[in-house]
């Protein structure tokens, strides 16, 4: 059952249901120039230093029988084009699915008491082979996350960050609000926000007729290291 407490990954946003069922995308406030590569300054991510951390909750009545769970996104790949005018700077990362990390040990200490018992190796596995199956990422088929820049709006150090997130065959568009800090050559790109599994098509796993289930929203931790090239 605890093996069942799986997840889904990154990013959904609040869609609207237009007249005919299907999910209306959130258009982007601001689309950003597309300016010549001599005009920016191209920071390539460091995988070594960033990461994506999702917070997966139990829910259900009988909750307290399963676990709550942290993922983590390694080996991330990507750059950013960081301009003067920082609505006019871009990025894009690719996240490979096979290089998630399911419960951490030291992660799940930082995250507080909610995630403090770690489950037994047993069931890390589980829940790993049931987040990549065909359920709910489905790696075989969809190996990495895509997500991309669509435009930024606000202050250098803390700008709203319209993407576009390209998960499990499905696109979706959501803002992200972000902190930016620059240090000499290096870039420092931190968010907090939270997401829901079904924005991509994807019903949370449950057991005993719903009494033990996966919450479906999720929170996102996300610190990304960039140096310049």
């Amino acid at each position: 059952m605890v093996a069942g407490l799986s997840l889904l990954l990154i990013l959904g946003a609040c869609q609207t249901t237009t007249s005919d069922g299907s999910m209306a995308l959130p258009a982007p406030s601001v689309r950003p120039a597309q300016l010549p590569a001599a005009q920016t300054v191209r920071y390539v991510i460091r995988p070594d230093l960033s990461e994506l951390r999702f917070l997966v909750f139990r829910a259900g009545t009988l909750a307290r029988l399963g676990h709550s769970h942290v993922v983590q996104a390694n080996n991330i790949q990507g750059e950013i084009h960081l301009a003067q005018a920082i609505r006019q700077s871009s990025f894009s990362l690719v996240l490979p699915v096979a290089d998630f990390r399911v419960d951490d040990e030291s992660s799940r200490l930082e995250e507080g008491e909610e995630f403090a018992k770690l489950p037994d190796a047993e069931a890390i596995a589980g829940t790993t082979r049931n987040m990549l199956g065909e359920k709910v990422l489905d790696a075989a088929r969809y190996p990495n996350i895509e997500i991309e820049s669509l435009a930024l709006d606000g202050p250098d150090w803390g700008p709203d960050i319209a993407v576009r997130i390209k998960l499990h065959g499905v696109e979706r568009e959501m803002t992200v609000p972000t902190a930016i800090e620059r240090n000499g050559e290096q870039l420092v790109v931190t968010a907090l926000f939270s997401v829901n599994q079904s924005d991509f098509g994807i019903t949370p796993l449950s057991g005993l007729g719903g009494a033990v289930q996966v919450a479906n929203t999720l929170r996102v931790r996300m610190r990304l290291v960039a140096r310049k090239a």
